[in-house]
């Protein structure tokens, strides 16, 4: 009676057992699971960045040269207009020296002395004086210009590099990795349960010997 009475729940032992093993397995798969997830997501993460950082470095470099031709151009512009300003100097110059020339030749010519060459002369310098003092006012406009325009450059650049350098500002960061799953216990199940069929098997024998005390007492039984 004791075997008979302990089946049922030795069976269930067995099987909750076998079902604790099952689900440990099941957890052990999608835990494993979620971390190839993981990975994956990190390893496409990072090749996206690393994309990004090499478009970052092309853009830097395509900005910096694109400045420094900037630069370029407006330093050619200064030059250029200096070395026009010294020419016309030295024409100016030259024409001063000839109209010198020419005044008191004519001077000469006409027996005119004093005050009246002295006037031509300086009228003659002035000229040239007046046209040095609107080339070098050009020429200080011109650099105004220049330093705006250099100005205007450079904060295109830092425009440009600032918007390239937020696409890689921020470094990814893995995710948490998912806490691992809590394995039941299989042996303790599997003791639990079977110790649950000992007491049932008890059980059914204290019953079976209470009962035949029961039926081998005088009076006992059934008639």
């Amino acid at each position: 009676m004791c075997d008979v009475a302990a089946i049922g729940p030795a069976i269930g032992a067995v099987g909750n057992a076998a079902a604790a093993s099952q689900a440990n397995k099941q957890a052990k798969a999608n835990y494993q699971h979620k971390l190839k997830v993981r990975e994956r997501k990190w390893m496409q993460t990072r090749t996206t960045y690393g994309t990004k950082k090499v478009q970052f470095e092309q853009e830097v470099d395509a900005a910096s040269i694109a400045a420094q031709r900037a630069y370029t151009k407006v330093q050619q512009q200064i030059n250029s207009a200096q070395a026009s300003a010294i020419l016309q100097n030295q024409s100016d110059f030259a024409t001063m020296l000839s109209n010198e020339g020419l005044i008191e030749a004519r001077a000469a010519e006409r027996g005119v002395r004093g005050r009246s060459i002295a006037r031509q002369l300086v009228m003659n310098k002035g000229s040239f004086g007046m046209s040095q003092a609107m080339r070098t006012r050009a020429l200080i406009q011109a650099g105004y210009q220049a330093k705006e325009a250099r100005g205007n450059i450079n904060s295109q650049l830092k425009g440009q590099l600032n918007t390239s350098f937020g696409k890689v500002a921020l470094q990814p960061i893995q995710d948490i990795a998912p806490p691992p799953p809590v394995m039941q216990n299989v042996g303790l199940t599997f003791m639990l349960g079977m110790g649950q069929a000992l007491g049932a098997g008890l059980e059914g024998a204290q019953t079976a010997n209470y009962q035949n005390n029961m039926l081998q007492k005088p009076g006992g039984g059934s008639q």
